[in-house]
């Protein structure tokens, strides 16, 4: 028994426009913000493939890499520790609804 795996799902969409947000406004690479970005547009139009493909950009560690990276605290009401956690439960949140993509 086959199960169809669901692209583009609006918790998809969702952890992917709240992980979006949060990089581009603590400064990630342009690089990774224009990954999330085509992650982002390739969910709303439910192409499996090409979020396929971005996801496994994603899987890469070490230097440069996306999860290679300290967000600063770009707002007052931030410090370094609570940038962090914000940083790493926002990726976790996506990593969970990615993971079914991730997965062959």
């Amino acid at each position: 028994m086959s199960t169809r795996i669901t692209v583009g799902t609006l918790g998809q969409i969702k952890a992917t426009k709240a992980l979006l947000k949060f990089c581009t406004e603590h400064n990630h690479a342009p690089f990774w913000i224009q990954r999330l970005e085509s992650c982002l547009m390739a969910l709303e139009k439910k192409n499996e493939n090409d979020v396929r493909e971005i996801l496994s950009e994603f899987s890469r560690g070490g230097m440069g890499s996306y999860i290679d990276w300290y967000p600063d605290s770009v707002f007052p009401n931030e410090d370094p520790e609570y940038v962090e956690v914000i940083w790493l439960g926002l990726n976790c949140y996506w990593r969970e609804f990615m993971r079914p993509l991730e997965m062959k």
